[in-house]
């Protein structure tokens, strides 16, 4: 199962309120924010490192392909970049690009929902109340 996948049950675990679990979500609200909030800066680091590898391996890949080219191809470093950017090594790191820029834009929007999660729980308590008069 994808960590995306898991995200998304842990997510809607956290997110479930009903007449049992009410006052457990709303005292455990600060704590459930806080962690998707660290899973979110946690994952845009990864972002940043693997941008990062990405490029050095990218410059290493050209580099290596110039120096064992028989052919003098400093002139068409740009095609040789190109060439690198289909490489299967570089493919695994975009891919991974990929699957982490979907778990942020995730994680992103988690956190909006749990934001106007606290308005959803005090307007729940409210029609509760009212319910009870």
């Amino acid at each position: 199962m994808s960590l995306l996948n898991t995200y998304l049950m842990e997510l809607e675990m956290d997110t479930t309120v009903n007449d049992f679990n009410l006052k457990e979500v709303q005292l455990k609200l600060p704590a459930i924010k806080h962690k998707w909030v660290g899973r979110y800066i946690r994952h845009k680091s990864e972002l940043q490192r693997l941008q990062r590898q990405k490029e050095q391996t990218s410059r290493n890949l050209v580099e290596e392909t110039l120096k064992k080219s028989p052919v003098d191809l400093k002139t068409s470093t740009g095609a040789v970049s190109r060439m690198v950017e289909n490489t299967e090594t570089i493919q695994k790191i975009n891919d991974q690009i990929e699957e982490l820029k979907l778990i942020i834009e995730l994680l992103e929007k988690a956190e909006k929902v749990l934001s106007s999660m606290s308005f959803d729980l005090r307007n729940i308590t409210d029609i509760i109340r009212l319910e009870q008069l």
